[in-house]
């Protein structure tokens, strides 16, 4: 792997002490497929090329899938087996389950779930296991986290700003303010975070239309809370997806789970619940998590209370059911040194547009929307 260019050698000019810097790209995120993207760049362009801002050191819980699998849903599947045929998938036919009156019922039976709140119905949906390390062998590299901090902009993004290139040698397509109060200028910038959060730093929002702002607000979700276990003893024998509720007289959502084998004879519970950001402070968070333990072992026995490492990540936002790739469709012309990446990025050239849209279970999203997508965006870079 290339190595990390030195944040000196950037082009600086000395403004009261804000520094202006140029880079022909720049990648905002912190999650697995901006890290691969990344890479890609500084492959195709040379490391001197690109810029990556990050606000936080990077480590393999990072990049690693955290929750239960979403490659999940009839879409996905099928779209992920035509991009990468040479990947090896296996189906899981067991159904999803929820716990209710003391015991598992599968989902679509004679007894009712309690409320599935935001995207917990993507979580129903029949899955496809598969190899992460198949997908990007780069997370086997050694010393890559080593690297990785090399490369990244210790800063996080104040504002973004799409302006007009006035130096040809230096074409500067959109301006990022960054914490720091420094100001990165780019000719493409590739954004990890979402629709909804590029649009909540866009600068000057007045410069933007209705339809691009709507399709942005449309693509918003909820931000998610994972919560990875490690128990010292097997638990269950359960493979299938798991609904475990917050409450049985609240309509609180649950906490859905899987359970993998570790080789030590333990297992590991992968949990994600999702939540109002805005009506989220810590107390509620560790009420969740004291929730999720507690259900545990009145499900699961002794054993559950027996556990090892833990591991707790929330994310501000989560991958969302529906994204209108027919409505993004009619603005990339606006937007053609802006790519938009991950798991909430519209796909430019999706032709399944207005089959998907209609049915969530048809609508490519979640890590299939992902990969397919950095694809995309890979296949734009052969092009240009």
């Amino acid at each position: 792997m290339s190595s990390g260019f030195n944040l000196l050698s950037l082009k600086k000019v000395e403004n009261n002490d804000i520094k202006t810097l140029y880079r022909p790209h720049v990648v905002v995120g912190d999650d697995l497929f901006s890290v691969a993207l990344l890479l890609e760049l500084q492959k195709a362009f040379g490391p001197e090329q690109v810029a990556w801002v990050c606000p936080r050191p990077i480590s393999e819980r990072d990049l690693m899938p955290l929750g239960p699998n979403t490659l999940r849903g009839q879409a996905n599947i099928e779209k992920f087996k035509r991009v990468f045929p040479d990947i090896e998938t296996n189906e899981v036919e067991s159904p999803a389950e929820f716990f209710k009156e003391l015991r598992w019922r599968p989902f679509g039976g004679r007894a009712k779930s309690e409320k599935l709140l935001w995207n917990e119905e993507f979580f129903t949906y029949k899955r496809a296991d598969f190899d992460i390390f198949a997908l990007f062998p780069f997370l086997k590299e050694e010393g890559l986290y080593e690297e990785l901090e090399k490369t990244r902009m210790d800063v996080g993004v104040k504002a973004v700003l799409k302006t007009v290139p006035v130096d040809l040698a230096e074409p500067a397509n959109f301006q990022v303010e960054l914490t720091n109060n420094d100001i990165l200028n780019c000719g493409h910038l590739y954004w990890g975070g979402g629709p909804q959060s590029f649009l909540d730093t866009y600068e000057l929002k007045n410069e933007l239309t209705n339809e691009f702002i709507t399709f942005c607000e449309e693509a918003a979700a909820p931000s998610a809370l994972y919560v990875q276990i490690d128990f010292l003893k097997e638990i269950t024998e359960k493979k299938e997806t798991l609904f475990i509720p917050l409450s049985y007289t609240h309509e609180w959502g649950h906490f859905v789970g899987e359970f993998k084998d570790l080789e030590n004879g333990g297992q590991r519970g992968e949990f994600v619940t999702f939540m109002d950001m805005n009506h989220t402070n810590e107390d509620e968070i560790t009420k969740k998590i004291r929730l999720l333990k507690k259900n545990l072992e009145k499900i699961f026995g002794e054993n559950a209370t027996n556990a090892g490492e833990e591991f707790i990540k929330l994310t501000p936002t989560s991958p969302c059911l529906k994204i209108d790739d027919s409505l993004f469709k009619t603005l990339e012309n606006d937007w053609q040194n802006l790519q938009m990446a991950s798991f909430n990025a519209p796909m430019v050239n999706c032709v399944d547009i207005n089959e998907c849209f209609e049915d969530s279970q048809k609508q490519v999203s979640f890590l299939a929307r992902a990969a397919y997508r950095h694809q995309e965006i890979l296949g734009s870079l052969q092009k240009s």
